[in-house]
């Protein structure tokens, strides 16, 4: 399966002709299983490639979570073990020392749709919900890609709604400097409780936080602060703040049980299911497109 991210940068011409800046992006995650999880879990295979031969496969930094009070960095590129439960997928994602389950995802929901006839007349909520729906903007009048393309035989994509199993602590670097690995930048180095820390001005949501603005938990073995009001996301994640060795770090969780959700190209209200094309329908799209 193939999941397809974008983000372009188009301009035209004085003739019409369009170009595409070589900063943009058109990708796909792309996962498959050897063999069938029926009879015991099996290792996913995740690849990350360029839809357009023109563009590059952007830097992808592989997360960091919290897991009984230590800090993993996922692997990379993802280790997934995949099992069934009924009609459902379970995703288990591995930290990058191949053992260590950082987080859980249960598919659910799934259907198939077939795509048939020209790409143009594919059905809406493709256009409108996945990035296959870039393709529709034009620039002068010029469009994306070949407009009287067809999709391929057998082409398809899967429509799957993600729910998270268990909470998710995510940890990145508060401040400078950037780094990867178990020991991001603190917010703090100097407080090393989370009663001394507010209130505290954070430049990244905007926002001077107070302690009662949240509430002091235990969160994946941490003692950590967590807001009562969610981020604006378009995932349903909440601010932390957590304690460890003597230093104030930052952090989100996204609480167990969460629908992850999409925003819609053309933004409004979130979307709860993932589209994936199969390989036919990621080979249409790749002969259709002009850059």
């Amino acid at each position: 399966m193939h999941f397809l991210s974008e983000s372009l940068s188009v301009s035209a011409s004085s003739t019409g002709a369009l170009t595409v800046s070589p900063s943009s992006v058109f990708y796909t995650d792309d996962s498959s299983i050897a063999q069938s999880a029926a009879n015991g879990a099996q290792p996913l295979t995740v690849t990350y490639t360029s839809v357009s031969s023109a563009l590059k496969v952007p830097a992808i930094v592989a997360p960091r979570l919290l897991v009984n009070g230590a800090v993993y960095s996922s692997a990379f590129p993802p280790q997934v073990r995949i099992s069934y439960s009924g009609a459902n997928v379970q995703e288990d994602y591995l930290a990058s020392d191949g053992k260590t389950v950082t987080r859980t995802l249960l598919g659910t929901s799934y259907s198939v749709v077939a795509l048939t006839g020209l790409i143009s007349a594919s059905p809406a909520e493709l256009f409108a919900n996945s990035a296959v729906g870039v393709l529709t903007n034009t620039l002068n009048g010029q469009s994306l890609y070949n407009r009287q393309a067809s999709w391929q035989t057998g082409a398809a994509y899967v429509k799957v709604v993600r729910h998270t199993v268990g909470d998710e602590a995510f940890t990145y670097d508060c401040v400078a400097p950037t780094t990867t690995g178990p020991n991001p930048t603190p917010c703090s180095a100097t407080i090393s409780t989370l009663e001394n820390f507010f209130p505290y001005a954070s430049t990244a949501d905007g926002k001077t936080y107070q302690i009662g603005d949240g509430q002091i938990v235990t969160l994946a073995g941490m003692r950590a602060w967590v807001a009562n009001a969610a981020l604006a996301s378009a995932a349903t994640d909440y601010r932390v703040y957590y304690q460890n060795n003597g230093e104030i770090y930052a952090g989100y969780l996204i609480k167990d049980g969460t629908t992850l959700q999409l925003a819609p190209l053309g933004g409004g209200t979130q979307q709860d299911s993932y589209y994936f094309l199969n390989s036919a329908a990621l080979q249409s799209i790749k002969s259709a497109i002009v850059f």
